[in-house]
């Protein structure tokens, strides 16, 4: 009976080490599939084109002459939260704001009426043809031509951002792009954003959701106007019917993603101004399940074990099984260190965890007590005490623990 029983403890303990090097190690894959990129292709000759540029001079002005409604486009492909590192990162496979600029219209007009060759006449048939003005003719580097004073820098960044990386492959550089209606879109491609994470509340984690806010904002504070372009609020669309599948996030489920214009107004010098920008709210759920059947179960279930020592005698290896659990309780409690910032509160898995180290330490404790009585006083009316008092543990730990348990977790919860 001894020899079976230290198998089993064997067993129990090996499969336990097993099972929490998995969880230790294992990751979360998401699936995503990418938003198709727009190509853009030159309709127009080079000669054109470099004629359009030109005769381009929109970036020489400090401020916009006239009012400009920008209208944005953002395609969000991925979302990291580092909780370590309290840095949330945002992945943009494609961004873009444009306006129709009249006299860019006017511009290409010209370069097009000094040329009489075939190939214009042909290009001129075909947009004809197509219907529509909303037809990339041109396009050139975004760097150059705001150095140059070409096109209007509009200084847009990302509001409260802790750095930004774009892909340094050139054929990813960021672009202007002209349109035959004299449309100007500026176009950025695979950009990461950083941010520094605010103060997250972990009080039910792992059954925890945050809400975090991107924005994105120009420092030109006259005659300037954000809104979503046609094409986002397509995406948008489309994503929410999707149920956000196609942004990857591992480890979270998007429950929200909204994107709309705001204005706050500025204080001190700038008072009489107000700042315009495209703000984003994303509410995200922890992926709980793995949580649930890693974590939370196992460690019930083992306080439910450590809880059936009791119902074994001392004879058959109570105090080994006993040590062996309570093992497996540090075991987790090493697993689950840095996966959440050092907190200054218990959070609901904690407490859960804390639940298992008390019905563990309370049967040690009665093994104790029982121990002692069996080895120094065990006659006739001792035997009978002793009898009821581990009755009374049987009955009084499962109660004990129940009560907590349900207590710290109405107190979590609610």
């Amino acid at each position: 009976m001894h020899k079976l029983l230290k198998q089993i403890y064997f067993i129990i303990f090996f499969y336990s080490l097993l099972f929490l090097n998995t969880i230790g190690y294992s990751i979360e894959v998401s699936s995503f599939q990418p938003e198709k990129r727009l190509e853009f292709n030159e309709l127009f000759p080079q000669k054109i084109c470099d004629d359009i540029y030109s005769n381009s001079n929109f970036g020489l002005a400090k401020k916009p002459e006239r009012e400009i409604m920008l209208m944005n486009y953002i395609n969000l492909k991925k979302l990291k939260l580092n909780e370590t590192d309290a840095e949330f990162t945002i992945y943009l496979d494609q961004r873009t704001y444009s306006y129709k600029e009249p006299k860019l219209d006017l511009i290409i007009f010209r370069s097009l009426s000094d040329d009489f060759s075939d190939q214009i006449q042909s290009i001129t048939e075909r947009i004809t043809k197509a219907g529509t003005k909303k037809i990339v003719v041109c396009e050139y580097d975004l760097a150059s031509s705001l150095k140059n004073g070409k096109f209007f820098d509009f200084k847009m960044s990302f509001d409260n951002s802790l750095k930004v990386l774009t892909n340094e492959n050139p054929q990813l550089q960021p672009k202007i792009l002209i349109y035959y209606d004299g449309t100007i879109e500026y176009v950025h491609f695979d950009e990461e954003i950083y941010y520094a994470v605010p103060e997250f509340d972990y009080r039910i984690y792992p059954f925890d959701s945050h809400q975090f806010r991107f924005s994105i904002s120009s420092k030109i504070y006259e005659n300037l106007y954000f809104e979503n372009s046609n094409k986002f609020k397509l995406l948008l669309d489309e994503t929410k019917k999707n149920n956000y599948l196609n942004i990857s996030s591992p480890g979270w489920t998007i429950n929200r993603y909204i994107s709309y214009s705001a204005v706050d107004s500025l204080t001190d010098a700038y008072s009489e101004y107000s700042k315009h920008s495209i703000k984003s709210d994303l509410i995200m759920e922890r992926n709980w399940l793995p949580y649930l059947l890693k974590f939370i179960i196992p460690i019930i279930v083992i306080s439910l074990l450590s809880y059936a020592c009791l119902y074994i005698s001392l004879s058959h290896g109570r105090a080994t099984l006993l040590g062996t659990l309570l093992v497996s309780f540090v075991a987790f409690n090493f697993v689950l260190i840095g996966r959440i910032p050092e907190l200054p509160y218990v959070t609901l898995l904690d407490w859960t965890i804390l639940m298992g180290y008390l019905i563990s330490v309370l049967s040690i404790v009665a093994l104790c007590v029982e121990s002692f009585y069996l080895t120094y006083y065990f006659k006739g009316s001792v035997k009978k005490k002793l009898s009821k008092v581990t009755v009374f543990f049987k009955i009084a730990f499962p109660i004990f623990y129940i009560s907590l348990l349900l207590l710290g977790f109405q107190k979590f919860i609610f």
